[in-house]
């Protein structure tokens, strides 16, 4: 058991961005606003959109501190906006202990397979916390979303390493006419408490964190 107890928020804000002229089978796109957005082209066709940042954790490492997750909230400033040719938008939050990789971003294209479930290389203990929402058009005429269908995961494992990962994943299906989206900014908002343990507990938490996946920060 963990002594010595103090309580901590982090926070990590992902900013709006506006994706116009959405061509998925030349793989283009026009991404505006959005900073630290970026696109990504999977090989078998299609496109991914993706935000990557991280929370220091470097100074409760170094005083040999332990960050127990207790909560995590992602609060999203608004309802999105998609095009009528759009079937359905995902978006994927995840708060992970390593860096996810393009190569490991909706390895089954468009099935809804999220990191941390069966058969991905994210294994669900780097995954602290995630949470998709599928959204669709409200209407032809009102580009407004409506939820599909939403759920939150994740094993809210303790953790030693030197940074969280903050991800947010964007993919689409639909038409190939030039659809687009707008997606506004969100706050993650991470609920927890660090502590000392024994020092092997702790020793054997840095082994797993930095021999897992080398090279996770890159």
């Amino acid at each position: 058991m963990a002594t010595d107890m103090k309580a901590r928020q982090l926070i990590k804000q992902i900013p709006f961005v506006s994706v116009n002229n959405i061509e998925l089978i030349s793989q283009t796109s026009d991404i505006q606003i959005g900073a630290g957005w970026e696109q990504i082209n999977l090989a078998t066709g299609g496109i991914v959109w993706v935000w990557r940042g991280f929370i220091d954790l470097a100074g409760y490492t170094q005083d040999e501190l332990t960050f127990f997750t207790q909560a995590v909230d992602v609060q999203k400033a608004q309802i999105p906006v998609i095009s009528a040719g759009i079937d359905y938008l995902n978006v994927v939050d995840l708060v992970t202990t390593r860096k996810v990789r393009d190569s490991e971003i909706f390895t089954n294209n468009y099935k809804n397979s999220f990191l941390g479930w069966p058969g991905d290389n994210l294994d669900i203990q780097e995954v602290v916390y995630g949470e998709w929402v599928t959204s669709t058009p409200y209407s032809v005429t009102n580009a407004a979303a409506i939820t599909l269908g939403a759920d939150s995961f994740g094993s809210g494992n303790p953790t030693a390493c030197d940074r969280l990962h903050c991800t947010r994943i964007v993919t689409m299906n639909g038409a190939d006419s030039g659809e687009s989206f707008q997606l506004g900014g969100c706050n993650y908002l991470i609920g927890g408490v660090t502590g000392q343990e024994k020092d092997l507990v702790y020793i054997e938490r840095l082994r797993r964190a930095y021999t897992q996946d080398p090279g996770r920060n890159v």
